[in-house]
């Protein structure tokens, strides 16, 4: 009778043992498909902000604006857009000094209401016409070293391509950095890829020899994305050309 009822003790205990092994068997499965489904919605919220527009952000400032110039000095004249300088050579941006001046011309044509805008091609077309290659040359040569453009070069220039103004664009810098926005156990599942340019303009006049105009601008470009590259040089340039457009003398900004 005793030996019966040890029996029916040890199966009964043995039965709850298996029991919880079951238990924690399915509490370490639970465990693992938490695990998996926090992993799989992070994935996929990752999906959709690669998925999403890129953040924009644009600032422009003006420096300086001679107070005998206003938006009808420039009525009926023409602005020309001079070939993109540098800060310093880099054999590694001038690929994207090159493109400035397109982007800038492209982004100074939507105010209609402003003076006429001749691209860089037609300025290098007139130069070319007039033969004044050789005092192109030296004017800008001067002007990397004194930031100064030569009056009597200046109006050459000014008459050969028909333009009272000139706008020199000058890069400053244009950078990408990726940065880690969610990680786990080591491994980026989640980055920020941001493209930043800054570009600095003078407006000279090209009869008086006068810088009559200063300023700057930043574009910025981020989006957050699983995998990809940087947003390319030509979408931060246009929103800093565009930024840069808007602070031009001759657009009427309205009164605040």
């Amino acid at each position: 009778m005793a030996a019966s009822l040890r029996s029916n003790t040890l199966a009964k205990s043995r039965t709850l043992h298996n029991s919880q092994i079951s238990l924690r068997r399915g509490e370490y499965m639970y465990l693992r498909c938490v695990i998996a489904f926090f992993l799989v919605a992070v994935l996929l919220m990752s999906a959709g902000c690669a998925s999403a527009p890129p953040a924009e952000a644009r600032f422009s400032w003006t420096f300086y604006s001679s107070p005998t110039i206003s938006p009808e000095a420039f009525v009926g004249q023409s602005v020309a857009i001079l070939p993109t300088s540098s800060i310093q050579y880099d054999p590694t941006q001038e690929i994207y000094r090159e493109t400035l001046a397109g982007t800038l011309y492209a982004a100074l044509i939507k105010y209609s209401s402003g003076p006429h805008i001749l691209s860089l091609d037609s300025v290098q077309s007139g130069i070319n016409e007039k033969e004044l290659w050789n005092d192109f040359k030296l004017m800008y040569s001067e002007y990397r070293e004194t930031a100064v453009l030569r009056k009597d070069l200046l109006l050459k220039v000014g008459q050969a391509v028909g333009a009272r103004f000139v706008i020199v664009p000058r890069l400053l810098r244009f950078q990408s950095e990726t940065f880690d926005r969610a990680t786990i156990v080591g491994i980026a599942f989640l980055r920020t890829r941001q493209s930043s340019v800054d570009i600095h303009a003078q407006i000279w006049d090209t009869v008086t020899g006068q810088a009559i105009w200063e300023g700057a601008s930043e574009g910025t470009v981020a989006s957050e994305v699983v995998r990809g590259r940087p947003a390319s040089f030509m979408a931060v340039a246009e929103n800093a050309c565009e930024s840069l457009a808007s602070k031009m003398p001759w657009v009427n900004t309205p009164q605040k």
